[in-house]
């Protein structure tokens, strides 16, 4: 008899559980997946922030949360997960009535991207492992991993040659806070700068002179078209690095700084200029632009570019152009932009086995190891 009892009450707690679970199981339930920053640069770590949260009696014994990943995130804990194309993995929680549960997953970003979390899923077992209840997780969050920067001695000793050539072609603004006296008048001054007391003690015109402030540009023009058969990718990553890391330096310095490439993003839409700007913030703008490349307009439109910029050169602009494509229909056009005066600097991404000889006297090679 008891044991019959016991049965009927089995039944019946079975029997109401899983009404309840039918109709309560996702009341209450709120689950996030987020990255704990916004953008890392290649080669740094973050989080993936996991937050469950049962605000309800009924107790979940069985929750799982899924989700997929770009596999160029390395996590330092693998279990319960898989890898294919992409870095599965699945999350087991037992969470109680009422109760929130965090977990962060450590990872590192070895790869330049735009990393999204996709196929986020949940399925929760009733008390009993009998029934199961899935539902899709709807999710936004984004983190850019920002290209690797180059930090080399051969870095370091290129990029203050190419500094010295900046500044070498920097042009002089005058600067109105910095006093400096007063002279003659010339007749090329201009009339505002006439110092008009000190013109009547004179009894002769009289300018005020200013000291001088240094007006640093840079316009970096990037093509991402090249000729090589063979490991392309790796060259054209070479070349957005080359980019990301000689704006961050020249952002340091107060050096305002411009990029236009023929690059596009996953949608092959051209990405937009980014305009000049100096503060050391404008790096991530930058970096953004950068992260968002997946491909590229064919090279006519990068000599499309150079032939708009030969247009409109600005002198007091120094031209920095990054390109693993050296050959002539592009080169003519970049001698046309130097002839007509422009401060260029030329810089070739190419693999070691195939150097490129420059015979021009702006533009110079940025071996890469083939093997490595």
């Amino acid at each position: 008899m008891k044991l019959v009892s016991a049965v009927i009450i089995l039944a019946i707690c079975y029997i109401v559980q899983k009404i309840l679970y039918r109709k309560f199981w996702m009341k209450g339930l709120d689950t996030e997946i987020r990255f704990s920053q916004d953008f890392i640069e290649c080669g740094q770590s973050a989080e993936i922030i996991e937050v469950v949260t049962n605000d309800k009696f009924l107790p979940l014994p069985a929750f799982h949360l899924k989700f997929s990943v770009d596999k160029s995130l390395k996590f330092d804990d693998i279990k319960n997960s898989k890898v294919t194309d992409l870095f599965h993995k699945n999350e087991l929680f037992i969470i109680m009535g009422h109760q929130r549960i965090t977990r962060r997953l450590s990872f590192t970003g070895t790869a330049r991207g735009v990393v999204g979390v996709n196929n986020a899923s949940i399925l929760v077992r009733d008390i009993f492992m009998t029934d199961t209840y899935a539902a899709r997780m709807p999710h936004s969050d984004k983190l850019y991993v920002f290209p690797a920067k180059i930090r080399t001695d051969n870095f370091d000793l290129f990029f203050k040659g190419l500094l010295g050539e900046v500044e070498a072609k920097r042009s002089l603004v005058e600067d109105s806070l910095t006093f400096r006296g007063v002279r003659e008048y010339q007749s090329f001054d201009p009339y505002r700068s006439i110092n008009w007391k000190k013109s009547a003690r004179a009894g002769e015109l009289m300018v005020n002179m200013y000291g001088y402030t240094t007006d640093s540009r840079v316009r970096i023009l990037l093509n991402l078209d090249n000729n090589y058969m063979i490991e392309t990718n790796k060259l054209l990553e070479e070349a957005i690095s080359i980019v990301s890391s000689i704006s961050t330096e020249l952002l340091k310095r107060g050096v305002g700084v411009s990029v236009k490439t023929n690059g596009t993003n996953s949608d092959d839409i051209l990405l937009p200029e980014i305009r000049e700007g100096a503060e050391i913030s404008h790096a991530i703008t930058i970096d953004r632009m950068l992260t968002e490349i997946k491909g590229s307009k064919e090279k006519v439109f990068f000599i499309d570019m150079i032939k708009e910029e030969t247009q409109n050169i600005k002198r007091n602009i120094f031209y920095i152009i990054v390109s693993p494509y050296a050959r002539e229909d592009l080169m003519i056009h970049v001698d046309n932009m130097y002839k007509k005066g422009a401060a260029i600097h030329m810089i070739v991404p190419c693999y070691d086995e195939y150097p490129y000889i420059s015979d021009k006297p702006y533009s110079s090679g940025w071996e890469v190891p083939i093997n490595v």
